[in-house]
């Protein structure tokens, strides 16, 4: 159906827009961190001042909360949009009042909780960071790049000109500008960084919430079957490659689920996890004609 594409693509155009959103603020967070960490007290150009990087760890959770945090609550509002298509979308079997909005409310707080975690975790590592350096003396310049690795990872800012034309290449998909900046940094797309953890969780969160309040409106109106469809990109798995377009019984799916492996499948209830991290593929309730 017709109904099936234009949700996709609503819910899709939406998380490249989180996405890009993302990005943009976590530049801004270590810009505002490397400020911080550039007004540290230093000797010879070495962090030394134990009680300053101890008070800094209060700076560096407001910092977090006035950017990214700030941002993640802005995204989860906007999460209505995939509630409002989807209403739109089961209107086709005949008029559909929505869901109980406790329900929505809850799942927009479940989905910034694990943003939330996020959060604490990269603050903690910062301000650890920050204060063994101050035990170790390390030079202020070598703790500040370290401070934007752990945000950004090779996509970090820079003052040099040539390491930001190599940031913007790497942001292209560029393969050899990656290479260069593993050098010069030590660090790579798949290392830890909050940069990582934070856009796989605006993808899954935002397609588990739209997984959610599909299942709970499917089963308010008697739903039976569901179709698996969605967008299909070049690194789609091959069993969302397999599937898409497929219509099972809640059993036939469950099924399948205890079957099947496949690389990257995820742990959890079918109906939300779907194909695994970073699927982009939906169940919907599905009628006969």
């Amino acid at each position: 159906m017709a109904a099936d594409i234009d949700h996709a693509a609503i819910v899709e155009a939406l998380t490249t827009r989180h996405e890009k959103r993302l990005y943009d603020i976590l530049q801004e967070l270590e810009q505002r961190i490397a400020s911080l960490a550039m007004s540290a007290p230093t000797q010879d150009g070495q962090l030394f001042d134990l009680k300053w990087s101890l008070d800094a760890r209060a700076q560096i959770e407001q910092i977090m909360r006035e950017t990214y945090l700030q941002e993640v609550d802005s995204q989860i509002r906007e999460y209505q949009q995939v509630v409002d298509s989807m209403t739109e979308m089961l209107n086709e079997y005949g008029e559909f009042t929505g869901l109980d909005a406790n329900i929505i409310a809850n799942l927009q707080r479940v989905a910034f909780y694990g943003f939330q975690d996020i959060a604490s975790t990269f603050a903690n590592e910062l301000a650890d960071e920050l204060y063994h350096n101050a035990i170790t003396g390390r030079p202020l310049e070598d703790s500040v790049r370290n401070l934007r690795q752990k945000i950004n990872g090779v996509y970090i800012a820079s003052d040099q000109v040539e390491i930001e034309r190599l940031v913007e290449l790497a942001e292209q998909g560029d393969e050899e500008a990656v290479r260069q900046l593993h050098k010069v940094y030590a660090a790579d797309r798949t290392g830890r960084n909050m940069r990582r953890y934070a856009r796989q969780m605006v993808v899954d969160s935002l397609m588990q919430f739209d997984a959610s309040i599909n299942v709970v409106a499917g089963r308010e109106i008697g739903a039976e079957k569901w179709k698996y469809y969605g967008t299909r990109v070049e690194d789609s798995r091959p069993f969302c490659v397999r599937h898409a377009g497929a219509v099972w019984t809640e059993e036939e799916i469950r099924e399948r689920w205890a079957s099947e492996d496949w690389q990257g499948k995820a742990d959890g209830d079918p109906f939300i996890v779907r194909g695994g991290y970073n699927c982009r593929h939906h169940f919907r309730p599905w009628f006969e004609e």
